[in-house]
């Protein structure tokens, strides 16, 4: 019994270490895509569950609209302050076909929608599997936000939180 208790703290730490949180604001961890625009997605199409356990796939947005995908959890206290921000560009930016898809990183369904009801997150939010964060070369610490463009191309990521102003560049880069 604490032999398991260890080992399954262990990995938890692990695990941790491998998705740290990062509050970083280092504008030397921004990256472009910055190679000639093709006309297929070259970004990762996954499948992921929502809150209701229902599987959905990323080409059901992907290659269709402008996309966001947020990488965050409800523990993580970078990604809680940078919330607020996102609800505004939302808001701001659905209404220009953007769609923002919130994947929660080491949740589970019913912190996430507990969390999203009182912050007024009303966008996809999906459970996220390790391997989504792997293919989108995502483990370096979260908030991790990505922009891609209608197509289906990655514009920018900002790897930890950012501000309003950061945020609305990147939505504005995939008009």
């Amino acid at each position: 019994m604490i032999n398991r208790l260890i080992v399954t703290l262990i990995a938890l730490m692990a695990v941790f270490q491998f998705l740290s949180c990062s509050g970083g604001n280092d504008s030397s961890q921004n990256q472009a895509n910055t190679g000639a625009q093709a006309s297929t997605i070259n970004v990762p199409i996954f499948n992921a569950q929502d809150l209701n356990g229902r599987w959905h796939s990323a080409d059901e947005w992907l290659g269709k609209q402008p996309v966001v995908i947020n990488f965050w959890g409800t523990w993580c206290g970078p990604c809680r302050r940078e919330i607020p921000d996102l609800v505004k560009l939302n808001e701001e930016y659905s209404a220009k076909g953007v769609v923002l898809i919130s994947l929660a990183v080491n949740d589970t369904p019913g912190s996430v929608r507990e969390y999203a009801a009182a912050n007024k997150m009303d966008w996809v939010l999906l459970m996220a599997e390790d391997q989504i964060l792997i293919d989108y070369k995502a483990t370096t610490g979260i908030p991790t936000t990505i922009f891609i463009e209608k197509s289906g191309n990655e514009v920018t990521r900002f790897i930890g939180m950012r501000d309003y102003q950061t945020l609305k560049q990147g939505f504005d880069a995939i008009l």
